[in-house]
């Protein structure tokens, strides 16, 4: 039985992964699944597996500029004549199905990305969810372990309302004997993980956050604390001495999370969308400048709680401003209970008076990894 508003399409990923030769057999995957931290966490296991000596492959979304973001080999993005050469087999094999069943952008998407890693032959591949995961498009794979990250009330009216019906879907990547490492979870959502766990056998622990002490995270923020210790709790699992851990670890980039934008110093970009990533975000900040931002640039998807996040923004005290992104999907500030200081049509405009006009306290942009696409591409930043 599906969850509310979840169509399924497993169905489809595996009859596209039979027409291009299933891909996925042959390969190793680690399984990430969870609300926030996902992004993160597998940026720091790909940069782990990669210090190790091994040519990973990381699979991730939504992209913020180029597509070729999703689908990185060895630390790079795909080249664009491999990305053309696989894309052109995956459109001729969609094109035979009947117009009305066809795959959806993302699980052609998760089938393209096979076909990458197949011929790139990567050792491993770090297999991120898009959505939920028992009915998500990735989870047609056996993995070497499942990883799941912290949990916050987004994607509701898909996955059902509440932390039970949100760590089902979550826990749904788990295979029979395959280990887990979770970061702690609501007491009803953990009740369902253990339930799964031990109906499929699997190994399973509760990753607690890393000690808070001197050693500077590669990423900002205490909430990474407990991404890097999920990414650890990998390494330590695959065998990996703490002197590789520590390299991995250090070298870890993830754009657009708490990322300090070049030229001023409190001028910092971050994806948060929901209210536990808008909550870490300001307290990422807090810990880092003591005290709130000065001026706070906002923008969100309409399936977003624009009110409620709004709503925090506001007791900061920061001048606010809502922005209207370029998608189809993006929420009108018009349409905002709690009215913003300043309207702007578009980042760009926003983003220009900022820079003319700096505020004194910095300037946080944050609400979505729209915005934050939008932002990196007005401002130059280079995702290679």
């Amino acid at each position: 039985m599906c969850a509310a508003g979840i169509q399924p399409g497993l169905g489809r990923t595996k009859k596209l992964l039979a027409q291009v030769g299933h891909p996925e057999k042959g390969l190793n995957f680690i399984h990430l699944a969870g609300t926030n931290g996902k992004g993160s966490t597998a940026a720091a296991i790909d940069s782990i597996l990669r210090a190790a000596g091994f040519f990973s492959g990381l699979y991730t979304s939504p992209h913020l500029v180029d597509f070729r973001e999703r689908f990185r080999c060895g630390g790079r993005k795909v080249e664009k004549s491999v990305l053309q050469k696989h894309l052109e087999v995956l459109i001729r094999k969609i094109r035979q199905w009947p117009a009305a069943g066809r795959p959806t952008f993302f699980e052609a998407t998760t089938v393209l990305a096979l076909l990458i890693f197949r011929e790139a032959k990567v050792d491993f591949v770090v297999w991120e969810t898009g959505l939920g995961g028992r009915l998500d498009a990735t989870n047609v794979i056996v993995p070497e372990c499942c990883v799941l990250t912290s949990l916050g009330r987004d994607h509701e009216s898909v996955l059902g309302v509440g932390w039970k019906n949100i760590g089902m879907e979550k826990a749904g990547i788990l295979k029979r004997e395959v280990p887990v490492f979770s970061a702690p979870w609501p007491k009803e959502a953990q009740k369902i993980l253990a339930s799964r766990a031990r109906r499929l056998r699997c190994p399973w622990r509760v990753v607690k956050p890393l000690v808070q002490g001197k050693d500077r995270l590669p990423l900002e923020g205490g909430h990474q604390r407990q991404n890097m210790a999920l990414a650890i709790a990998v390494g330590r699992y695959l065998g990996f001495p703490d002197s590789i851990l520590a390299r991995g670890l250090e070298r870890t980039v993830w754009p657009g999370r708490f990322m300090r934008l070049k030229g001023r110093s409190r001028r910092v970009l971050d994806g948060a969308h929901n209210l536990e990533g808008v909550r870490a975000a300001l307290q990422t900040w807090h810990e880092l400048f003591l005290g709130m931002p000065g001026r706070v640039i906002f923008g969100c998807l309409e399936d977003k709680p624009a009110n409620e996040i709004l709503a925090q923004l506001r007791k900061t005290g920061a001048e606010l401003w809502g922005v209207e992104l370029q998608s189809k999907r993006g929420s009108s500030p018009l349409e905002w209970e709690v009215h913003p200081d300043r309207l702007w049509r578009t980042v760009a405009q926003a983003v220009m008076e900022d820079e003319r006009n700096p505020t004194r306290g910095g300037t946080l942009l944050l609400g979505s990894l729209v915005l934050v696409g939008e932002v990196l591409r007005e401002v130059g930043e280079d995702l290679e």
